[in-house]
């Protein structure tokens, strides 16, 4: 077995699954998906039933010319106005719902983020920094404040939010949420270069006290 073989079977499995959201941020994104998912699953059996039917129930038996249809207003008001009801609730739900999804309820507290060639670096509200692993407090509202310091990144942790861009001189902003203690994996989600494949990033959701006792020991 090859050293690289060997480091990639001795990885842990990690959950990085958008759908299982650890998050309200996340939640809310996973329930406007599940709602254009669904609908469109209907809409596929619906008309594929359809053109299966007609396929088979109009075929051609014989060489007589079939009758002929010349419209049906009724039928065609209807199979106008299904698609527009329905892209309609796809639009009101997702209108009513992205500024929350954007900007969240007012933060507890900001951390900065900067995006570098290839690692995340955090600064926290006292000023303490950390590289790769953040650290926030469970059940609070952190604002991000994302930027780069070189080339295009995308911060995401998959179960806690959606992603936000890092662009070089351009400030960006997000939220996040844990509802519960744990660990969450993220990466950059935007090709940065050669070592985009290990721009990974750690969320640590801790409790308060814990998250308190972590600020203070960058300051002893």
């Amino acid at each position: 077995m090859t050293p690289l073989v060997a480091t990639l079977v001795g990885v842990p499995a990690v959950d990085v699954s958008p759908l299982n959201c650890a998050g309200p941020n996340a939640c809310e994104i996973v329930g406007i998906y599940t709602s254009i998912f669904w609908i469109a699953m209907v809409v596929l059996v619906v008309v594929g039933g359809l053109i299966v039917y007609a396929a088979l129930r109009f075929r051609r038996r014989d060489d007589k010319e079939p009758a002929q249809v010349h419209g049906n207003p009724r039928l065609e008001i209807v199979w106008t106005a299904i698609p527009v009801v329905i892209v309609g609730f796809l639009f009101i739900r997702t209108a009513l719902r992205i500024d929350y999804v954007r900007n969240g309820p007012p933060p507890q507290q900001t951390i900065q983020v900067s995006g570098i060639q290839w690692a995340w670096q955090f600064k926290y509200p006292n000023g303490r920094t950390s590289t790769t692993k953040l650290t926030i407090p469970v059940g609070q509202v952190v604002r991000l404040q994302v930027t780069s310091k070189d080339v295009l990144h995308s911060f995401w942790v998959p179960r806690l939010g959606g992603q936000i861009y890092a662009k070089p001189g351009f400030p960006n902003s997000g939220w996040i949420e844990a509802s519960q203690p744990g660990q969450y994996f993220g990466q950059c989600n935007e090709l940065c270069g050669l070592g985009h494949w290990f721009m990974y990033l750690e969320v640590d959701a801790v409790s308060e006290a814990d998250y308190q006792a972590f600020l203070r020991r960058a300051q002893r």
